[in-house]
């Protein structure tokens, strides 16, 4: 699922000056004031797309706004990633170890970085979409490195090259003030170029012992993440199950425990063709079998665990499932255990 971290959302939102109402913002993302705030909260991409273009409507062709909100950004917003790049002894460290984390709040695309001769070449590598949308965010991922460099070295740190693959409509005096050159459009790659001298010179907080201790720090979360994340649907499987002890549960109520707005729901459950009513007839299925197999609850305690208000209306749906009533599957189940056998 290509998501990123709703910081930037939020941050976007809030320099959307020629749109008074934010209220219509907040509901292309799904989100509230309240939950954008947290940066753990992920965006779907094509929603935050769809934010962009939507504020760019709003300044089009003179388009400010994402500019700003690099400008805006600090390495502290980041949390322990932020930390670990400011502590960095030199932009080089930074670089070269900085981008296996950027997946913690960025799952659009991914980064490299490699020297090329006297230049040192920090790279996006991101699906092309070819939309405004997409366009201003890999605008925006190169401004905010930037910004974050200048943080940890010196505000007048300027790259030596700057491209992006994609061409762009409308004025671009925002990006040449920001990067301090004209960008170069239509490029091979999305990237910032600077000279070796820059990237080698020391950060001005830098310290070795902090720097080892944050990066350690983020091996473990990165660890952590690759075996908790799941697929979308199982993680929404897991949310419907844990609700229906008390009734099948709304796709409203489901979308809320799991922090998203229902259009947002709705959308990653139509781009992984599954529909709701079939999860929650998963959930049950999953959960009755799990719950006939390993307790020893009645059949109408089941019933009432799965979301049934009768015990027959459970009776047809277990069969539907398995092809046997609950309590042939659980004699199979105890028969199997009988005769040494692991059940499935």
């Amino acid at each position: 699922m290509t998501t990123v971290s709703a910081i930037y959302a939020r941050k976007q939102i809030e320099h959307a000056v020629q749109i008074p109402d934010k209220d219509r913002l907040f509901d292309i993302i799904g989100l509230t004031p309240e939950t954008v705030r947290d940066p753990s909260v992920m965006v779907s991409v094509a929603d935050y797309y769809d934010l962009l273009e939507a504020i760019a409507e709003s300044e089009f062709p003179d388009l400010q706004f994402h500019m700003k909100t690099c400008r805006s950004m600090c390495c502290d917003e980041f949390g322990v990633f932020g930390l670990a790049f400011k502590s960095a002894p030199t932009l080089r460290h930074g670089f070269q170890r900085i981008w296996r984390y950027i997946r913690l709040h960025n799952r659009v695309a991914s980064f490299s970085a490699d020297q090329d001769g006297d230049r040192f070449c920090w790279s996006m590598q991101a699906p092309y979409v070819d939309r405004l949308g997409s366009f201003l965010s890999n605008e925006a991922a190169m401004a905010t490195t930037l910004t974050l460099c200048r943080e940890t070295t010196s505000n007048d740190l300027q790259p030596r090259h700057v491209q992006f693959v994609h061409e762009r409509e409308g004025s671009i005096d925002a990006l040449v003030a920001h990067f301090g050159c004209v960008p170069e459009f239509g490029a091979q790659s999305d990237a910032l170029h600077f000279d070796i001298e820059q990237v080698d010179q020391p950060c001005t907080i830098g310290d070795a012992g902090i720097w080892s201790f944050l990066i350690e720090h983020l091996d473990q979360a990165l660890a952590k993440e690759e075996v908790c994340e799941q697929p979308f649907e199982t993680q929404v499987i897991e949310e419907i199950a844990k609700l229906l002890s008390g009734g099948v549960p709304q796709l409203s109520e489901v979308s809320k425990t799991m922090g998203l707005g229902g259009r947002t729901f709705q959308r990653r459950l139509n781009e992984r063709g599954k529909s709701f009513q079939a999860l929650v007839d998963e959930a049950r299925q999953k959960l009755a079998q799990q719950l006939i197999s390993a307790s020893t609850y009645s059949f109408s305690e089941i019933a009432f665990l799965t979301g049934f208000s009768e015990q027959s209306a459970f009776s047809r749906a277990f069969k539907r499932w398995s092809g046997q009533t609950p309590k042939a599957y659980r004699l199979e189940l105890q028969a199997g255990t009988s005769a040494g056998l692991t059940p499935d």
